[in-house]
């Protein structure tokens, strides 16, 4: 332990003594002393009376940072930062991990203990579990529930979270809503941010807002100590890109994948780790929604642009106004031109779809007003790798859409595979560098290769890593918050390994009609959680999938916080959903809606209505059913507005 003689401990009425070589403070010298890999590669010994180095290293920066007897200024809390990075990168025993505890008040150090904990800060890429829970006599972001309210934990912003946040009594709980992202998105129209026929403001609603009785807190959910009942958490307040679909990782990012370079990812990150903290629960709800499916396929997570988010629509809008700029340059050839005005949308649901017909709209009229020499250059390219386009819809609607979209100028193609996207033009030798003033290159199975300005990828969900990686093994068994389903809760079950029951593939949650999170243990056995529930894309009832749509996610969150109100969850019936139609834009001021066929008791087809509508009366359906499902009579009424507006005076193509 000589690397533990670099501490050098100085009362607080001495200033902090800077180094002459570097300007570096001694404490903060000696402790990144500390840090280096050879003094962090030990573990934690089986014997809890033997810490290892790096644990002794911790609690000795504790000390510094935490006992009043020391001074604590900018370099503590650089220290601290030092320290959390070194839980993170350097602990090799998950199971042995330091917990840091001090008083209530905060005036003394009690003795540091080794303790296991299921909170979990990071993966590494062997996917070990690192954790560091601190207690510092409670923290002022979390609010006290009141007396006689239960505390309901909201992790997510999304249609679910959102949605029962506001339909929680007020009288009977506190929502405490903690996600990234501080407003909530009507997805539906955000098609029409992207080109141009929304401002981006339109649909969104705030989180905090002055009516809702809903407290908020900016920050991502790491792990859940189910035992504890507390929610491990990473502040994301100065965080870059919450706002736009999760990329790639740090540990699998290469130095020229992406926007930005290895080496300005590593120094963004310095100032984007957030404070890990704890927010305790009385009932937990999980939304935290899906990403993007890429299929493990080379370049597309680093290169493609994703549609889920007001960042994402603000990209794709700008790209499409800097590869016309670009085009129009007199430095561009015309194969080049071809290439960036070239716009490929992969993924033929409802959301792909809506989009390429709604950049088409934008595109073909007031694009080439603008821009009259580029007459006949733009194309958009609708790939999939199903037999047809919306094949949610009745074959009839599928085929109208696709025979109107192609008539439209929508260069349709489906069966189609994507093998990898990069940069650069077709046949250009590597190395690939990401270059915005070039095209991009897909590479389709059947067509080779062909270049294009943008791909925005929107093939599907997968689960994020909260769910796939953070809800795994449990540490200890919650034995006073579950049931089991086929015995009671004994020893030899608490002893037992459990893990949070996934569906088999998905990596979705397995909850019970009642959306309840559920438990599985190493010899069969399940448990269900009575005060953790989850709802959305993230999770699937055992009872029956509905679809992954912002209409069946709504329906659970209302359905749910019904219950939680009414108190009687455990005699209602398990939820079932309930099919009010699906409605998509093709373009041109057309569009399909799909009308249920089906009753209530799903026993036989009504023959009394049609297939569908089609065409501008399901567009003024499309219309008038999204303005009345805008949530805030403030964007109901700026919503109208600029579609009035946009018909008199065109769209906006202002390029930021």
């Amino acid at each position: 332990m000589d690397r533990l003689e670099a501490f050098q401990y100085r009362k607080s009425t001495d200033p902090p003594v800077a180094d002459d070589d570097d300007e570096t403070t001694i404490w903060e010298k000696s402790l990144r002393t500390l840090l280096l890999p050879t003094s962090c590669g030990g573990q934690a010994e089986e014997d809890d009376t033997e810490p290892s180095e790096f644990e002794t290293v911790l609690h000795c920066s504790a000390r510094i940072l935490l006992h009043p007897g020391w001074l604590l200024t900018d370099c503590s809390a650089q220290m601290e930062t030092l320290t959390l990075r070194a839980v993170r990168l350097s602990a090799r025993r998950p199971q042995r991990l330091l917990a840091l505890r001090t008083t209530p008040a905060g005036s003394q150090l009690r003795p540091a203990r080794w303790a296991s904990t299921s909170a979990l800060v990071s993966s590494t890429r062997q996917g070990h579990k690192r954790a560091l829970a601190t207690q510092a006599g409670g923290s002022a972001a979390v609010p006290d529930a009141e007396p006689g309210k239960e505390r309901v934990v909201i992790l997510g912003s999304g249609w679910g979270g959102y949605t029962i946040s506001r339909q929680l009594s007020p009288a009977q709980y506190k929502p405490v809503v903690i996600s990234p992202r501080s407003y909530f998105v009507f997805t539906p129209l955000l098609t029409d941010t992207a080109a141009g026929n929304l401002d981006f403001s339109n649909i969104v609603e705030p989180v905090r807002d002055k009516k809702s009785k809903v407290d908020y807190i900016q920050a991502a959910a790491r792990s859940v100590d189910f035992k504890r009942k507390v929610v491990v958490c990473e502040a994301s307040v100065v965080r870059s890109g919450v706002t736009e679909s999760p990329r790639t990782d740090e540990h699998e990012r290469e130095w020229d994948e992406g926007p930005d370079t290895k080496k300005g990812y590593e120094q963004l990150r310095k100032w984007e780790e957030g404070q890990i903290f704890e927010v305790p629960y009385d009932k937990l709800i999980i939304s935290v929604g899906c990403v993007s499916k890429t299929f493990r396929t080379p370049g597309v997570r680093e290169n493609a642009m994703f549609f889920k988010d007001i960042g994402d629509s603000k990209r794709v809008k700008r790209r499409v106004r800097e590869c016309f700029e670009l085009a129009v340059l007199p430095t561009t050839t015309p194969e080049m031109r071809e290439y960036l005005l070239h716009f490929a949308i992969v993924g033929a649901g409802p959301t792909g779809t809506e989009l390429a017909a709604a950049l088409r709209d934008f595109i073909y009229t007031d694009m080439m007003a603008l821009y009259p020499t580029l007459k006949g250059v733009p194309k958009l390219t609708l790939y999939d790798v199903a037999p047809k386009v919306l094949s949610m819809f009745d074959e009839s609607l599928s085929r109208y859409a696709m025979e109107t979209m192609t008539k439209d100028g929508i260069d349709i193609k489906t069966s189609h595979h994507v093998e990898s996207l990069r940069w650069g033009p077709p046949g250009a030798p590597g190395p690939h560098e990401m270059d915005p003033k070039y095209c991009l290159t897909i590479k389709t199975k059947e067509e080779g290769e062909v270049g294009v300005g943008m791909c925005v990828w929107v093939t599907g969900n997968a689960m994020n890593k909260f769910i796939s990686r953070s809800l795994t093994d449990l540490n200890e068994f919650p034995s006073s918050s579950v049931t089991l389903k086929e015995s009671k809760v004994t020893p030899e079950t608490e002893n037992s390994k459990w893990h949070v029951k996934k569906v088999p593939r998905i990596g979705a949650l397995l909850v019970d009609g009642h959306f309840r999170v559920q438990l599985e243990s190493e010899d069969g056995k399940t448990a269900v959680l009575q005060d953790v529930f989850a709802i959305g894309d993230n999770a699937m009832p055992e009872t029956g999938a509905p679809p992954a749509t912002a209409q069946a996610t709504n329906q659970e969150a209302k359905w749910l916080a019904t219950r939680l109100n009414n108190g009687d969850l455990e005699q209602s019936a398990p939820f079932s959903f309930r099919n009010l139609g699906t409605l998509a834009y093709i373009g041109n001021s057309k569009a399909l809606m799909q009308i249920p066929h089906e009753q209530a008791d799903q026993s036989r087809k009504n023959s009394l209505l049609p297939e569908g509508l089609k065409g501008r009366t399901a567009w003024l359906v499309w219309k008038f059913a999204y303005l009345s499902m805008s949530v805030s009579w403030r964007n109901k009424t700026r919503i109208a507005f600029r579609w009035v507006v946009n018909r008199l005076f065109g769209r906006d193509v202002s390029r930021f």
